[in-house]
């Protein structure tokens, strides 16, 4: 299993990853933005792209592998994968909720929503599309502050702009990680 962190460079980019995350978070916690928009003029909160460097990251760690090897190898490393997806989702939540206690607010804790509900929608694409899926949830965050929003008020598909204590968006993270998740066991042993 060590050897299997090392071949993933974990131990190089996900401390990284989560320590800008955390810092982000704490950063812009209860900053909003004015970003120009199709519906409207919509006050963004900025902390709505602090997992983009954390997806990244974990990207980068799930695509550092040797497809050949690991697809003629005994043991499918599928598990091991899906292990470290909800390792770095897990901290990612709790560093979320950390900030949240620490700035006496709930805001950053849907931070680690987004990140959950994100990393999800990049597995997913990561199945079709390969080290490229990592431009989906970028593309959803653009998608979101150009048509997400009627005035100021952001749509329920949008999840990643709703309020840290919405229900539908916490339920449809898990849901969207757990289908990222499925579908990574089915595209782990392709080569290509």
């Amino acid at each position: 299993m060590r050897w299997w962190f090392r071949a993933r460079r974990g131990h190089q980019l996900l401390p990284l990853a989560l320590l800008v995350f955390a810092a982000a978070l704490y950063a812009v916690q209860g900053t909003t933005v004015l970003l120009p928009s199709i519906t409207g003029a919509p006050r963004v909160a900025l902390s709505m792209f602090v997992p983009v460097p954390l997806f990244a990251c974990l990207m980068a760690a799930l695509e550092s592998r040797l497809p050949a090897a690991e697809v003629s190898g005994v043991r499918s490393l599928t598990r091991l994968d899906n292990l470290l997806v909800l390792a770095v989702v897990g901290a990612a939540v709790l560093c979320s909720v950390l900030v949240a206690v620490a700035e006496g607010g709930s805001g950053a804790v849907a931070g680690g929503r987004n990140a959950v509900f994100l990393t999800g929608l990049m597995l997913l694409g990561r199945a079709w599309t390969g080290q490229s899926a990592v431009m989906i949830p970028v593309g959803w965050l653009v998608t979101v502050v150009v048509v997400g929003f009627r005035g100021n008020v952001p749509y329920l598909w949008t999840v990643v702009a709703l309020p840290a204590d919405n229900l539908f968006a916490a339920g449809a993270s898990v849901l969207v990680l757990a289908i990222g998740l499925a579908a990574q066991i089915r595209s782990s042993r392709k080569t290509a």
